[in-house]
């Protein structure tokens, strides 16, 4: 019931974000200009421009609901988030040395670059914060220091570049300004099958719930399990990180909402994050494009507006 739900109100916002822009096209116009191929101003706004940007923001959420929701199921710490852990600031300064060190870089491989970023960040973030089993507090506090030190390295490589008003104004705040069906056709390839698996790994993160050493009594390889999440979640946050900059509070809301909506069984919680996570985004980005038209403001700004209250109220009412 709450996945059609779901998918009903992104089609909902699917239809918005086609015929609301900085040009509002009324809905005989949009039909149109998805159905009719003869070169027609509304072709050009709905097919070339608006159409991928909302692909581009759903497969952006979808990611980054699927790696808090991994993140908060192997480290079961109800704050985890790609953000508050430096996986995103990783990928990011990853991206930041692409765009920076080589300005006329391909997009496939600045995309190569920020996942690779994104990896590396999930390791460091293992790696620090394992000591025998794996501590909430301690994970919690390796993330900051690690999004801390990564996020001062990328606004210095960006203040170092000429460009640096443009380059910072999408990257360090996040968002969908120029996405294409090219951003879409890198990163699917990457998103759709980490998330499959993703969800044909949650019998053993449902095992992981009931604790380490009942999982293991069960059968669960728990480090293999940790370990295979943990490359999920660098490369999902890599592919979001490399079409929308440093989207934040997603990965840490999605799961959240959705587990008020399903419970804490992870077979339901994850594939409705990722339809979270994509609602989120996608409406994030609309409303971004709406409230200052003809401009339009970061949509990072949106998401972060949503989260921070949230991460406030979870620190304050939640056990």
């Amino acid at each position: 019931m709450w996945t059609l739900a779901l998918l009903g109100a992104l089609v909902v916002v699917g239809m918005l974000s086609i015929i609301m822009g900085a040009i509002m096209l009324g809905l005989p116009d949009a039909i149109r200009g998805l159905i009719h191929d003869n070169g027609e101003f509304e072709r050009l706004v709905v097919w070339d421009l608006r159409l991928p940007r909302f692909l581009d923001a759903v497969l952006v959420g979808a990611a980054l609901g699927v790696s808090g929701a991994l993140l908060q199921a192997v480290t079961r710490n109800p704050l985890a988030d790609p953000t508050i852990l430096g996986v995103s600031a990783a990928a990011g300064l990853a991206l930041a040395v692409g765009l920076v060190l080589f300005p006329g870089i391909d997009r496939e491989w600045l995309a190569v670059i920020t996942i690779l970023g994104g990896l590396v960040g999930a390791g460091v973030l293992l790696s620090m914060a394992w000591q025998g089993a794996i501590s909430s507090i301690r994970l919690t506090l390796a993330g900051i220091a690690i999004s801390a030190f990564f996020g001062a390295a990328i606004v210095g490589l960006l203040a170092s570049s000429t460009t640096f008003l443009e380059l910072s104004l999408g990257f360090l705040a996040g968002g969908l300004y120029g996405s294409d069906w090219r951003d879409a056709q890198i990163v699917a390839p990457i998103v759709i099958p980490a998330v499959a698996i993703a969800i044909a790994l949650t019998p053993r993160l449902n095992a992981l719930a009931l604790g380490d050493e009942l999982a293991a009594g069960l059968g669960v390889l728990t480090d293999r399990t940790r370990l295979i999440a943990l490359i999920l979640v660098g490369a999902l946050t890599g592919a979001a990180v490399s079409v929308a900059g440093l989207v934040s509070f997603v990965g840490l809301v999605s799961p959240h909402v959705s587990r008020s909506l399903v419970g804490e069984d992870q077979r339901y919680l994850l594939p409705t994050s990722a339809l979270t996570g994509a609602l989120l985004v996608a409406t994030a980005d609309l409303v971004a494009r709406l409230v200052i038209r003809p401009s339009e403001l970061p949509m990072g700004i949106l998401t972060a507006a949503v989260g921070a209250p949230f991460l406030l109220y979870l620190v304050r009412f939640r056990r």
